[in-house]
């Protein structure tokens, strides 16, 4: 079974942007902090995210484990639990299928999104078919509603069906939300091996994310960085000189030095320590 992606060796025109207030990322715009904890050096999966040395290398491991549970897609989101709500802060949309997220969030659909159940906000993992959820809709609400709509779109991008995980942070109230998606239109796919495996492939993902890149920041995006200025900015922030920012990212100290001077001119300072003080004194983190 083959996922619906582009190739690993093309640079997307953009990697983040956001809908309705929702930040979405692709995995370009991720930094690793470059400190593999002991702790994980026993799970592959882990492992294999902290060798990568680039976007593509960690993409290449994360579909292959899709392919390996007998999924296609993998919807992930930080998200922020209100009052019973969820509300969504950021979609990694890499691994999505595509224009999937950007319908998601221009829609609200999370407003009645079932695929959110009590049960799996708790943590109880939920499996639906896209046929099933339309049938439970019925007729109320009706047709046409925003709930019918959502379902609707997912048919269109070639959903079928899937497996629904929430990872509650309760003391923050946030979270991540995760959806392992299928083409096939049956459950068949959800074998109990299949379903540890997606819960390990979450799990892995989710604390790689959380606690071993740096923070996915609003604030690179309205400041219109490139994902590199971003990478370099964070860079910055963990006090690298200029020439281990070029060993840490693969670059040119000239590279380097040409998006420094960029970044100064963006945020109207003089040197690195004011520049470090920017970027860190209007950081938005969307980690939980």
């Amino acid at each position: 079974m083959q996922p619906h992606t582009r190739p690993v060796h093309e640079t997307p025109a953009a990697t983040s942007s956001t809908v309705d207030g929702v930040f979405l990322y692709d995995e370009p715009y991720l930094m690793p902090t470059g400190q593999v904890p002991e702790s994980v050096l026993g799970l592959e999966l882990m492992a294999s995210l902290h060798r990568a040395t680039c976007a593509s290398e960690r993409e290449r491991a994360v579909w292959a484990e899709l392919r390996a549970i007998g999924v296609d897609w993998l919807e992930y989101g930080k998200v922020q639990w209100r009052g019973g709500r969820v509300e969504p802060m950021s979609f990694l949309r890499t691994y999505s299928p595509p224009t999937w997220s950007a319908a998601y969030c221009a829609n609200r659909f999370w407003e009645t999104d079932s695929r959110l159940r009590p049960e799996a906000c708790a943590g109880v993992p939920c499996l639906w078919t896209v046929d099933e959820e339309m049938g439970r809709l019925g007729h109320s609400p009706a047709p046409g509603s925003t709930a019918h709509r959502m379902f609707g779109t997912l048919a269109a991008c070639g959903v079928g069906s899937g497996m629904t995980v929430c990872l509650a942070a309760l003391a923050s109230g946030q979270g991540a939300v995760m959806h392992f998606l299928s083409r096939r239109a049956d459950l068949h796919w959800a074998t109990k091996d299949a379903l540890a495996a997606a819960l390990l492939l979450g799990v892995c993902l989710n604390e790689f994310i959380s606690k071993h890149t740096l923070p996915v920041s609003v604030k690179s995006l309205a400041a219109g960085m490139s994902a590199l200025q971003a990478r370099i900015a964070h860079c910055v922030l963990r006090g690298l000189s200029d020439k281990e920012v070029a060993r840490s990212l693969a670059l040119s100290q000239y590279t380097v030095d040409y998006h420094l001077r960029a970044l100064r001119h963006r945020f109207k300072v003089r040197n690195r320590v004011q520049l470090a003080q920017a970027i860190g004194g209007s950081e938005v983190s969307l980690r939980t």
